[in-house]
């Protein structure tokens, strides 16, 4: 890894874990300060349990603690930029292979004169249950939103974060957050109605997200997907490039 590279994955890591320490803060989750970045618990078995931004050298007494913090099993999205002695003490404790993402990113300002396809808004706070059910919806496979109990819950009253809707046909489609953190665009948890798709909606979400953050003054935008997915390509088509693979290590 060339320096650049390296200097430019340490700072969308550690924003990355700033956001989701904020996030799970706004929640009344648990955290652990780690290896520069943080081990986020929500409950027992919650899909959101992880250690993220792992940047900093990690001993085996500091991993053995994030195992217990997290219990089973115990999930670390690690980066290239994490040490490299990480790489063998995971090997020793037994961790596998749990699942890859691609990190893509693109400059601010730039964005020309495109604009989003479909109807974008920032979501209030009093829609709060809409953005979680149809996001949720929209991650399961689901269409039927209204009756959902959404497996997993985010605050629209975190700082510097922002839930955002779709609508086709005047009807909610879809949603998206944007975290901002010391100039870097976090775009996250985009979900779409399997029955909205093929629309363009996404790429409306990722349009009216990026000008959102251009005018407030940020200078690079990010997020992940897993590899060769229509999400990958929908950021694709916003001008996203991929930055680096992550890869997420669990145990137990």
């Amino acid at each position: 890894m060339s320096y650049d590279l390296l200097t430019l994955a340490r700072r969308l890591e550690r924003a990355q874990a700033l956001q989701n320490e904020r996030f799970n803060q706004a929640v009344g989750g648990r955290s652990l300060p780690v290896g520069g970045g943080f081990a986020h618990f929500r409950g027992e078995g919650h899909p959101l349990n992880q250690a993220l931004g792992l940047v900093e050298p990690i001993s085996e007494v500091d991993l053995i603690a994030v195992e217990a913090f997290l219990g089973s099993p115990a999930v670390l999205e690690l980066s290239p930029c994490a040490d490299a002695s990480l790489w063998t003490l995971l090997a020793e404790r037994g961790y596998r292979l749990h699942q890859f993402q691609q990190l893509w990113t693109r400059p601010l300002p730039g964005l020309g004169d495109e604009g989003p396809t479909g109807a974008v808004r920032v979501a209030r706070v009093e829609e709060t249950d809409l953005y979680n059910r149809i996001t949720c919806a929209g991650f399961m496979e689901q269409d039927d939103w209204q009756d959902l109990e959404p497996p997993f819950q985010q605050s629209l009253e975190v700082p510097g974060a922002w839930g955002f809707l779709v609508f086709m046909e005047g009807q909610p489609a879809g949603g998206g957050m944007l975290g901002i953190v010391d100039g870097v665009a976090l775009l996250s948890g985009d979900g779409v109605l399997p029955r909205h798709r093929g629309h363009g909606l996404q790429k409306a979400l990722i349009q009216s997200r990026l000008a959102f953050a251009q005018d407030r003054g940020c200078d690079i935008a990010c997020a992940s997907t897993a590899p060769g997915t229509a999400s990958q390509r929908s950021y694709e088509s916003c001008g996203f490039r991929a930055a680096y693979p992550k890869v997420e290590m669990a145990r137990g």
